[in-house]
């Protein structure tokens, strides 16, 4: 693939020095086919840009989708941030039952558990599993 000056390429190659010092980034360019990263990048940006643009959103879907065989998103952590937030704004009701909510919690976590890390992800041992720091439990 032709990169033009400027341009990083992620995921890094082992050899290649992961930022240059004094180097603005101008351009970077995402693996989507082999950086589960990549996808979820694809789909965020797919979901901020549909409003605007509709077609180049379908388009983001159709590449994330295609690259992918796991229909569930691969941003757990952005669900559960999303849900955390949900949760504190729901706690500022009149009618919040917490119960409730952690209930979903529970189910929500258990069903990005096991389909968010992929078998052979050595990079992200952690990663995942301290997704529950972005979203704290809450009490009631």
């Amino acid at each position: 693939m032709f990169f033009r000056p400027g341009t990083t390429r992620i995921p890094f190659r082992a050899n290649e020095q992961k930022r240059k010092v004094g180097r603005r980034l101008q351009r970077i360019e995402l693996d989507p086919a082999n950086d589960r990263h990549a996808r979820a990048a694809v789909v965020a940006y797919a979901d901020s840009c549909a409003p605007e643009m509709p077609w180049l959103a379908e388009l983001l879907r159709e590449t994330a989708k295609r690259d992918s065989d796991d229909d569930l998103s691969a941003c757990a952590a952005t669900v559960r941030r999303v849900f955390g937030l949900a949760q504190d704004w729901a706690a500022t009701q009149p009618d919040y039952a917490h119960g409730a909510w952690e209930h979903v919690r529970i189910h929500l976590d258990a069903a990005l558990n096991s389909r968010s890390k992929p078998q052979n992800d050595d990079e992200n041992d952690e990663g995942e599993s301290d997704a529950k720091s972005f979203a704290p439990t809450r009490t009631g």
